[in-house]
């Protein structure tokens, strides 16, 4: 029978106060590093159910995860570090049985972007290391190979490597950073698997590159994964994965995140900036007697960029994907991941796989589908999105949720659908996703009989998970109504 080899997760989001794999304080808004969620646990007592099942339990299956795992933008480093640990701790229990394989396979995001920008430069030193003393010194490369497993020099994550030694573990655990694609091939050349966070698909994670084309009209576009990245690596690095390391302000600008969540907050937060910009402009003088008219114009104008920057795919609560985020994704696959498929191909020939599956989390809408793509591959791809752990609207959204993305050794991709948000406790019910016939096959029938939703280990998580999801939203609502006070909480 088929057993689990790969395990992917992504969007955790340690360390986040709006992550439900986070514990808080007692007042209900600053993250407790040093206390694991009852989610987190529960989490943990799945992998364990699911994983000891397997009939043979060498190797250990690989850990893959697939971006945002730290919160680097909206938490400081040392709280996402810290839960982050937790984590570790349980899937390496000292003196206990690990879960995993001590080689995790770590693909950063939009929010935990900075890691990789701390390997590419590992990857680089790595490269010099190759050189004669009077060669010209080569581009640094903005990426990772495809198939990355192949690759005879990979790239480690220093910082991860030296976290998990602070803990005692029977294993040197290593964390080996990829970016922006992970791929898995099957041993026939004819499946691929690709593993991307997903942030590619939204048009605000390509500014740069659109910035570029406004205003030189005739320059050559970016086509190739690397190209994009080195386009916008420096605007995505700032704003989504630098910000929780800028003391003071990074608390504020989490805070201003939060309100982003909220349509009136977004209104007075405009407001106040429309405000402040008009007093200062405006103090004295002939501009003093139209302050009304600057602050009537700014705040429309700001209200509108406010609520471009809120309009993110997960404020779409009625779809799995807009139609936006179709668009970018379709542009994806059929640009630069199938360029990227073809130059990694066997023998370099070009030939493209005849399945490709694409995994993605950073909506955090879970959703199952196949569709067909235009440009040389010749099925339709499979695509299962991993969804998310946080909780960052005031209302329930029952299309957000979590699934826990799973492949066995012949590359056959399962989903077990963790959670949905839902308004009655007892409507969260673990159970796997049937929404693709061609992938139940084997591998899907023998998870069938594995996961039982009436099952103590599955009800106890629901439960945890209906719990913090309830106060989570509580939370964010008093975070909001409190943002304006003269002492504003911290983020």
């Amino acid at each position: 029978m088929p057993d689990i080899r790969y395990v992917c997760l992504s969007d955790l989001h340690f360390g986040a106060e709006n992550s439900i794999l986070s514990s808080l304080k007692d007042d209900h808004i600053t993250v407790d590093p040093s206390k694991a969620s009852s989610v987190l646990d529960g989490l943990v007592a799945i992998l364990r159910t699911l994983i000891e099942a397997n009939e043979d339990q060498t190797p250990k299956p690989t850990l893959i995860l697939n971006g945002d795992i730290l919160e680097l933008a909206l938490a400081n480093d040392n709280v996402a570090l810290m839960v982050f640990e937790l984590f570790l701790d349980r899937v390496f229990p000292s003196g206990g049985d690990a879960l995993f394989d001590p080689v995790i396979l770590y693909q950063p995001g939009n929010h935990d972007h900075h890691l990789w920008e701390t390997a590419r430069e590992r990857q680089y030193a790595n490269l010099l290391d190759t050189l004669k003393p009077d060669d010209v010194l080569p581009v640094p490369w903005h990426g990772t190979s495809l198939y990355y497993l192949e690759d005879s020099r990979p790239v480690h994550s220093e910082l991860l490597e030296e976290l998990a030694k602070r803990r005692p573990h029977d294993q040197t655990i290593e964390f080996r950073v990829s970016y922006p694609n992970l791929g898995l091939r099957s041993d026939d050349q004819k499946t691929s698997v690709v593993f991307h966070h997903g942030h590619n698909v939204e048009a605000i994670y390509h500014l740069m590159t659109t910035l570029k084309d406004y205003v030189f009209p005739g320059r050559r576009p970016a086509t190739e994964v690397w190209d994009i990245e080195a386009e916008n690596f420096a605007w995505i690095d700032f704003f989504w994965s630098t910000l929780g390391r800028s003391g003071d302000v990074g608390a504020q600008v989490g805070l201003v995140y939060d309100m982003l969540q909220d349509d009136h907050a977004i209104q007075r937060l405009a407001g106040n900036l429309s405000n402040g910009i008009a007093m200062r402009v405006a103090h004295k003088g002939i501009a003093g007697r139209f302050r009304w008219l600057i602050k009537g114009v700014l705040h429309k104008v700001l209200n509108l960029i406010a609520s471009k920057v809120a309009a993110s795919e997960r404020r779409i609560p009625t779809v799995p994907l807009s139609e936006k985020s179709r668009v970018g994704m379709m542009a994806y696959l059929t640009g630069p991941l199938t360029r990227q498929l073809a130059g990694e191909a066997p023998k370099q020939d070009g030939q493209l796989p005849e399945q490709v599956k694409f995994i993605f989390g950073h909506t955090h809408k879970p959703f199952v589908e196949s569709t067909k793509v235009e440009g040389g591959l010749a099925n339709p791809v499979r695509i299962f999105n991993s969804g998310g752990w946080v909780v960052d609207t005031k209302e329930i959204e029952p299309l957000h949720g979590a699934n826990l993305v799973l492949l066995d050794e012949n590359l056959e991709v399962a989903c077990v659908r963790l959670f949905n948000q839902a308004t009655r406790s007892t409507d969260y019910r673990v159970r796997l996703d049937d929404g693709l016939p061609a992938e139940q096959g084997p591998f899907y029938q023998r998870l069938s009989t594995l996961i039982r939703p009436d099952d103590d280990v599955f009800k106890n998580f629901s439960k945890a998970v209906a719990g913090l999801v309830t106060e989570r939203g509580r939370s964010l609502t008093d975070i909001i109504e409190h943002a304006f006070d003269t002492e504003a909480p911290a983020s």
